[in-house]
């Protein structure tokens, strides 16, 4: 058994939780200077000022750091977006454009959140895994949390989850195309896009008209 010892009051396992962090934002500033190719052992390990013998304490190789830092980026986008649909209101319209608006806000305003996303988009193997994981939580948790959506029957939810899936998947290649810049659109067109996809999908009344 290894022993949990502290250290100036912080325990083994602590000092873990903190390695771990640090080699994952390392990974993150990587992924964002120069992409995949740029995510090394000796790279990471530098910009986290950590030896190579603390990165395979927390991970077995880079695909699993790789899947960390996406991790990072997709809870940062999650708990935004659930905190910005928890404060829109009951009204499902405001609820539905608050989750839009600012889940593509938080990765057009943090490169680093916008790298992991392009990266997983681009990438194979775990990555992509883990980017079609992804577009199931996040499609699961729009169920949950839009309240005109949570409230209906099983039929209609199960009819409701393989929609959310189908949009979820599309707002990803819409956010990582204008990421990316293979398609030039504002904020404001990207999130009207998106909104009135989902609003008219799912069977919620949109009040705004397209286009505004």
């Amino acid at each position: 058994m290894t022993a949990n010892r502290a250290y100036r009051g912080v325990s083994a396992d602590e000092r873990r939780a903190v390695r771990r962090t640090a080699l994952i934002e390392a990974a993150l500033d990587c992924l964002h200077d120069g992409g995949t190719a740029a995510v090394g052992v000796r790279a990471v390990c530098a910009r986290a000022k950590l030896t190579p013998r603390y990165f395979y304490e927390s991970f077995a190789d880079l695909d699993e750091l790789l899947v960390a830092a996406m991790d990072a980026a997709s809870d940062q986008v999650a708990r935004t977006t659930l905190g910005a649909v928890a404060a829109a209101g009951p009204d499902p319209e405001a609820q539905v454009r608050a989750a839009v608006a600012t889940g593509f806000g938080v990765v057009a305003d943090d490169p680093r959140a916008a790298s992991a996303f392009l990266a997983a988009a681009a990438g194979q193997g775990p990555m992509r895994d883990r980017r079609h994981a992804i577009v199931e939580r996040y499609a699961d948790l729009v169920l949950a949390n839009i309240d005109v959506l949570s409230s209906r029957g099983v039929r209609e939810r199960t009819r409701g989850r393989g929609t959310a899936l189908f949009l979820m998947g599309g707002t990803l290649d819409v956010i990582e195309a204008v990421l990316s810049g293979r398609v030039t659109m504002s904020r404001g067109q990207v999130v009207e896009l998106l909104s009135s996809l989902w609003l008219g999908a799912l069977g919620v009344p949109d009040a705004e008209p397209a286009g505004r």
